[in-house]
């Protein structure tokens, strides 16, 4: 039987049972295309979205795919890369027709007039080669990443069960095993709990500018520190809301927008004003709790928010009074700042990788559009 293909936009062309997509193909395969190794197969209403692949197989697709067969001496490997190139795809979408988005349509008539650069046979495999190890860079960097991540995960846990110091004696708490000489206390016992707002937006300009006071949305809190935003808000926008303005220090928590949400956390580096779908946590004025370990200790038990939010919506939601009954552990001071500095070495490591694993993805942008382009040949970077 043959083996029936698909093509999704991240792996091009692959078996229809490895897409994790449910098998809608109907048993008359009469009207199905034929695939050999090397064709180019793409999905004629959504090539502008990168949905095109190389067969490595032969197999069939269904007739919503165009199978063209590439002739002369073409790398399958280029060809792999260049229906992926940015400009390329840009030009597909160009040449798709249709009134809306869900309906835009490359035909072949059109594909086939697309002009490309092809260079020779060897400097086609040489630009394949080159692609395929800064891809291999970035999966590898990509994977180190995550398991930083699953570390850090892990750390964070251990510190806010066993402390800085292992080895001492521990207790049940609320919140789990923790060093009998920690203390365990609500967050209204250690902070001011206030919350923001969203201006109109009919109000324009008169109330959202990039040079005004940021303000911060739950898609804003990246877990770490807030040092600058997407939106800023007026002066306007502060007297008539009545927006409050956060100092730096002050911790962060989503409120809203079910369990995907519920619980993100960030620390403000800069002044702030916050929507209304966000808590902020000002540690009260001789509160014996830093700042930073308030940010630690939320990060860590936000999985404990599962038993506290419900709404009568669809998304659970919690409100401020869960907020201020929440409770963390808190050991002394100084060892509040031992964790917090065990923390953030780890968090710089992380990073170190994110920021690597970003200029490999400019680097492979960059170098995939003047290599597929012509505009840098393989003998003058080899």
């Amino acid at each position: 039987m043959d083996t029936l293909l698909s093509v999704t936009a991240d792996r091009g062309v692959i078996r229809q049972s490895e897409s994790g997509r449910r098998d809608s193909s109907s048993a008359d395969k009469s009207l199905y295309w034929d695939v050999c190794p090397g064709d180019i197969v793409y999905n004629t209403m959504r090539m502008w979205q990168g949905v095109s692949g190389v067969a490595l197989e032969s197999g069939i697709v269904s007739p919503a795919y165009t199978v063209c067969k590439p002739t002369g001496d073409v790398s399958t490997a280029f060809l792999r890369w260049l229906l992926k190139e940015p400009g390329l795809v840009s030009t597909f979408l160009n040449r798709s027709q249709g009134l809306v988005s869900d309906t835009w349509n490359l035909k072949y008539s059109e594909f086939k007039k697309i002009e490309i650069s092809l260079p020779s046979l060897s400097e086609q495999c040489r630009i394949a080669e080159i692609l395929d190890e800064v891809n291999t860079q970035i999966s590898m960097t990509r994977t180190s990443l995550n398991k930083q991540g699953q570390v850090h995960s892990g750390m964070l846990a251990r510190l806010l069960s066993d402390g800085a110091y292992p080895g001492r004696k521990l207790m049940h708490s609320p919140v789990g095993k923790i060093p009998f000489d920690w203390d365990v206390l609500p967050v209204s016992e250690v902070c001011d709990v206030g919350s923001g707002s969203t201006p109109s937006r009919a109000g324009g300009d008169i109330y959202f500018s990039l040079s005004g006071t940021p303000w911060v949305k739950t898609l804003d809190l990246n877990e770490g520190v807030i040092s600058s935003t997407q939106e800023g808000v007026t002066d306007s926008a502060l007297r008539i809301s009545n927006m409050r303005t956060y100092p730096p220090g002050t911790v962060l928590l989503a409120m809203y927008g079910g369990w995907g949400q519920i619980g993100r956390t960030a620390i403000l580096g800069c002044s702030a004003a916050v929507n209304q779908a966000i808590s902020a946590l000002e540690v009260k004025q001789g509160a014996k709790i830093l700042p930073e370990f308030l940010h630690l200790a939320l990060r860590s038990g936000r999985l404990r928010w599962r038993k506290v939010g419900a709404s009568t919506r669809k998304d659970a939601n919690i409100t401020k009074s869960d907020v201020e009954a929440f409770i963390i552990p808190v050991p002394s001071v100084a060892e509040q700042g031992q964790i917090v500095r065990i923390a953030a070495d780890f968090s710089r490591q992380w990073d170190e990788a994110d920021r690597l694993l970003a200029k490999f993805e400019l680097f492979k942008k960059a170098i995939m559009g003047d290599l597929l382009a012509g505009e840098v040949r393989v003998s003058a970077i080899q």
